[in-house]
């Protein structure tokens, strides 16, 4: 793995964060009337262009932590500090958590319970505040060779740091192993790695206990656009981030098509844009969004010490 599928798989979710920022609750009939074309600013949150949300901030706190290997404690305490000190934040202000994370975070800062103790596990606690920040674990997963039981394994376990019920880890699973495949078979067709990447992963949850999966084993890619949820459901988010790539044939539609289903626009756009930019590649990113982006430079210098750490 070279650095710039580092900066691929980090900067192409970041981008794609910053892109739907602007628009998150809005309808999915609002962003048919109006659709995003463009990297804007404002909307929602009423951040400048290149404003990232909270959903970059932990994945970039996620990465800082895995740079000197797997530590769990050291990990949250990381997440702990962007939603209790602003740190890992584009403009040194939190402006979006989810209730589910900041639950587990509160219960390490000010509950003391240990790293592996403070998610929530209660079936409403299924929200995507976990797969929108498991990347960079899926690239340090490939690059240490770890077998699939291992990744499965640290994949649970980070996940499980704020969402640790079961839909939410196996969520995280399924889309490592797409992740996965690209990075294994980087010169085959985007749509036949997903659909093997599907394959292999079904073997763990296409069963009845996981049946909040059907769709993505059987007919997600069938669908039509309206068909399509893009709330803040982590399964909801898998299904948009995999048809959204599944349906177009570049990194710039593929986020745009994540976005335009409104609803969750930020984090459905960074889970979508992170695997699209795997595939497609760094090059693959409009100059003109990435120079938009707030403190470039500064997660350009993490990933750089990141895919370091790697070798």
């Amino acid at each position: 793995m070279n650095r710039k599928t580092v900066y691929a798989g980090i900067l192409g979710g970041v981008v794609a964060d910053a892109l739907g920022v602007p628009y998150e609750f809005n309808s999915y009939e609002q962003m048919q009337e109006n659709p995003a074309t463009e990297m804007t600013g404002y909307g929602t949150y009423h951040q400048p262009p290149g404003s990232w949300s909270d959903d970059s901030s932990m994945t970039i706190a996620t990465m800082d932590s895995l740079i000197n290997g797997v530590d769990y404690e050291d990990m949250i305490g990381k997440f702990c500090e962007w939603l209790f000190d602003a740190k890992y934040t584009p403009r040194d202000v939190v402006f979006d958590h989810g209730k589910t994370t900041y639950c587990a975070l509160y219960n390490y800062r000010h509950n003391h319970l240990d790293s592996l103790e403070c998610g929530q596990d209660g079936v409403r606690d299924n929200g995507n505040g976990s797969l929108m920040r498991i990347m960079p674990v899926s690239l340090y997963a490939y690059a240490k060779g770890l077998q699939v039981e291992e990744q499965m394994g640290l994949i649970d376990n980070v996940s499980s740091l704020t969402h640790a019920h079961s839909i939410s880890k196996a969520s995280c699973n399924i889309f490592n192993f797409v992740v996965q495949e690209v990075l294994n078979n980087p010169d085959e067709d985007f749509k036949a790695l997903i659909e093997n990447a599907l394959d292999k992963s079904g073997k763990y949850y296409d069963n009845d206990e996981y049946d909040c999966f059907n769709r993505i084993y059987d007919s997600l890619f069938l669908l039509n656009d309206d068909e399509i949820g893009s709330g803040g459901y982590v399964v909801a988010s898998l299904e948009v981030a995999l048809y959204s790539c599944y349906h177009t044939d570049n990194y710039e539609e593929a986020v745009l098509r994540a976005v335009n289903y409104g609803g969750d626009t930020d984090t459905n756009a960074i889970i979508a844009g992170g695997l699209a930019a795997v595939y497609y590649g760094f090059d693959g990113i409009p100059d003109e969004w990435l120079d938009t982006l707030i403190r470039l430079d500064y997660i350009k210098g993490l990933c750089d010490e990141f895919y370091k750490s790697l070798k």
